[in-house]
């Protein structure tokens, strides 16, 4: 059995334009960095209340079949309408024009990261 997810990670195109990024938006900070031995450069950011990270992967040369950045990676908020309108501001590009409420009451809204990636906001 698993006890937790411990990172996602995502291919990047720009380590230091991601980081960013996600530290604006999002409220991550950089845990770690390094670089592999295949010259590709890593990032491990987390949240500052704990949980799982974010692996950013830049300059990774090799590419396998069924690779892809992430289908989605999804945050947790106190406040999803007001992120909504924060990022909407900040001019993140929004994939939906509004949040959405699921039957169970749930809030969520999904956004693009600097590659393109899927982000979902989530309440709760």
């Amino acid at each position: 059995m698993t006890t937790g997810i411990h990172h996602v990670a995502v291919r990047v195109a720009d380590l230091e334009h991601s980081i960013a990024f996600y530290e604006r938006h999002f409220g991550l900070r950089t845990a770690s960095r390094d670089t592999l031995a295949s010259g590709a450069r890593i990032a491990f950011l987390g949240h500052p209340d704990g949980g799982a990270q974010l692996e950013l992967i830049a300059g990774l040369a090799d590419h396998h079949p069924g690779d892809g950045l992430v289908h989605h990676v999804a945050f947790r908020v106190a406040d999803v309408a007001a992120t909504f309108d924060r990022l909407h501001e900040a001019g993140v590009p929004l994939i939906e024009d509004a949040p959405q409420t699921l039957a169970n009451g749930r809030q969520l809204f999904s956004c693009r990261g600097p590659d393109g990636e899927r982000l979902q906001v989530v309440s709760g």
